[in-house]
């Protein structure tokens, strides 16, 4: 189990994969509500005026908009692809670049998959298989 320090509040806990503690946590997840049904009564409303009327920091919304938790009506320059710049909605790239994400990954994943497969019992490498079945082939 590993141990890290909550990167809202800085206290100690057991990490689990989430970069917060269990109660800042349950924290976000209150001001995530709030935003959420402000958003639901005042679909036009801005950061700005977001913030200011559930007040929960412009930082914190724009963490929800990056996680995928609030999506944008239009593209802003609030909130850019990370690897191109141009103006998103949600998450953090266009479709664009996770496009050309998905194909590098996939290029890779087959090119190693082929690696694999291009491996061959008979190579220099002794298998443990092959060591067991010649061990046995001699006595």
């Amino acid at each position: 189990m590993e141990i890290r320090n909550c990167k809202r509040c800085n206290r100690l806990f057991q990490y689990n994969g989430i970069k917060y503690c269990p109660a800042c946590l349950t924290e976000l997840d209150e001001m995530y509500k709030k935003v959420r049904d402000y958003l639901y009564e005042h679909p036009d409303a801005v950061i700005v005026e977001v913030s200011e009327a559930t007040g929960v920091e412009e930082k914190i919304i724009l963490e929800f908009l990056r996680e995928g938790r609030l999506e944008l009506k239009e593209p802003s320059l609030v909130l850019t692809c990370e690897r191109c710049g141009k103006p998103i909605t949600t998450g953090r790239m266009c479709k664009e670049c996770l496009a050309v994400l998905e194909r590098s990954l996939k290029k890779g994943f087959n090119e190693s998959a082929r690696r694999v497969s291009d491996l061959k019992p008979d190579s220099r490498r002794i298998h443990v298989a092959d060591y067991i079945i010649k061990k046995k082939e001699r006595e």
